[in-house]
């Protein structure tokens, strides 16, 4: 009796155990998306080495679907490629993913994460959030740097007149030190004195933010991996120089604004830059308790990054696409020329007041082939979500791919390639983050504020450059090179030079 009471319950035991392992067996594993193959500890990195990130993630994509996970490292990485995809990720589950990942940059250089770029959904980066709507891009702040963008863009012009038609400018050169000059003056009320030192940092900065390096693909050795690679001390030398920077602007611009209180005015009423309008908000308190000086030198640090480089980066690519499209190039200078017949100077209220609906619609195109992050500011998901009929798991990393997006003939049609403005003509198509298929500045709760601070400078260069001259190649060249740079930034990678005859207006003459 003892023995078969013994092996009924080994027999039990054993049942127990059977069932255990084969429930472990047929439980379905979560549905991730599809992706290419992987290598042991590197994962998907092969794919990704001496490429284009966005062109060889459309082209994994064609593969594998628009919605594909790679293993970087041991960094889940989800690729959004279509507008349907998109939709999902920035609008339906915006909240599953409106984080960001911590990135070894905004830990080192920004502050502990304490600009608006990098800083971790929370109710600090709400708060930042809002102040940087109602304070920093609102219309009437925008309209006050006017005085700037057109003296820096004036100035322009008349260089260029000096130079002569027959000897070629360095077009790339022109728009990069116009937005430097313009975003300067505007964040910090004037030049910087180390401005080589300065912008030599933020570029290597830039470089080491993409998220794609060694350290930010391996968390749980970053901190050696950082070391081990150089990265932390790269970076350590970035926050150096820019920190000593930040901190002469905002002792600089304190005591302007203590001077001028003590001669009998009052703060307000210095002339404000971006620093002078975040040390106000810093001394009066408000809705954000927590801005200290190192959020006020995070946000500036994102304002002069987003802006010199995006802005540049984006007058580039459309000279260069204007330059290889005559037709789109002589119709634009005709409704400029048109709209201002005669007239030698052209302010911004006059390109308010006028109707130039072309010149939107080539800001248009030239933002859906060329839009300023091709694969936006990478998010982080929060928690478990699906899409798509696949489970993202918990602190993947999910970049979506607008440039491919921009380009897709689904949406565009089979010119989708091509530099065609009309092709918003009567079209409801707009970059406000409500037209997944056209996400140059992002959607949903994590789009680029800066919207409305950098169209009046593209449009006002614009205006003067193609109003004012009248663009050719130089003598021997026969080709725009479109040639892409190396990097996750869409730039160009050579030089754009051409020469400049300058348009004398008939009532000039």
């Amino acid at each position: 009796m003892a023995d078969l009471l013994y092996q009924s319950i080994i027999l039990s035991v054993v049942a127990v155990v059977l069932l255990q392992v084969l429930k472990l067996r047929v439980r379905p594993r979560a549905r991730t998306p599809p992706g290419p193959w992987r290598l042991p500890v590197i994962g998907s990195m092969h794919h990704l080495l001496n490429v284009l990130p966005h062109r060889a993630l459309r082209d994994l994509a064609a593969v594998h679907g628009p919605l594909m996970m790679l293993q970087l490292g041991q960094t889940p990485l989800v690729v959004v490629s279509s507008r349907e995809m998109a939709r999902e990720v920035l609008r339906t589950h915006d909240a599953s993913f409106a984080t960001r990942p911590k990135l070894l940059v905004g830990e080192v250089v920004l502050y502990s994460y304490t600009d608006i770029l990098f800083s971790p959904s929370g109710t600090y980066w709400r708060k930042l959030r809002q102040l940087c709507a109602a304070e920093i891009f609102s219309p009437s702040r925008v309209l006050s740097f006017r005085h700037i963008r057109e003296q820096e863009v004036k100035n322009q012009v008349e260089d260029i007149h000096g130079v002569g038609p027959s000897t070629p400018v360095d077009a790339t050169a022109i728009f990069s030190g116009l937005a430097i000059s313009i975003i300067s003056r505007a964040s910090f009320g004037n030049k910087q004195r180390n401005a080589r030192e300065f912008l030599s940092a933020v570029k290597t900065g830039v470089t080491l933010a993409s998220g794609f390096k060694i350290p930010d693909l391996f968390p749980a050795w970053r901190s050696v991996l950082a070391r081990a690679t150089g990265m932390r001390r790269a970076l350590e030398d970035v926050h150096g120089t820019i920190d000593s920077s930040l901190d002469e602007v905002i002792a600089e611009r304190k005591c302007v604004r203590q001077d001028k209180a003590r001669s009998g005015g009052a703060p307000a009423a210095v002339e404000e830059n971006l620093v002078d309008v975040l040390i106000g908000l810093q001394e009066k308190g408000g809705p954000l308790h927590r801005l200290s000086t190192n959020s006020i030198k995070g946000v500036i640090v994102d304002m002069f990054v987003a802006g010199t480089g995006t802005i540049s980066s984006s007058l580039d690519w459309g000279m260069a696409e204007l330059m290889r499209s005559p037709r789109v190039m002589g119709k634009l200078q005709r409704e400029l020329r048109e709209a201002f017949p005669g007239r030698t100077a052209i302010s911004e209220r006059d390109i308010d007041a006028g109707s130039l609906p072309y010149l939107k619609l080539v800001i248009k195109e030239n933002l859906r082939l060329h839009p300023p992050a091709p694969l936006l500011v990478p998010r982080e998901s929060i928690h478990a979500c699906e899409l798509g009929g696949y489970v993202i798991p918990a602190g993947s990393r999910v970049i979506v791919n607008a440039w491919a997006i921009g380009r897709d003939p689904r949406y565009w049609g089979d010119d989708a390639e091509e530099f065609k403005p009309e092709r918003f003509a009567d079209s409801s198509v707009d970059f406000t983050g409500s037209s997944y298929e056209f996400l140059p500045f992002g959607a949903g709760r994590r789009m680029c504020p800066g919207v409305s601070y950098s169209l009046p400078f593209l449009q006002m260069a614009l205006v003067q450059l193609c109003y004012h001259f009248d663009w050719s190649l130089p003598e021997g060249v026969a080709v725009v090179d479109m040639t892409e740079a190396d990097g996750l930034g869409l730039r160009r990678k050579s030089p754009l030079r051409l020469c400049a005859t300058p348009f004398v207006p008939e009532s000039a003459c």
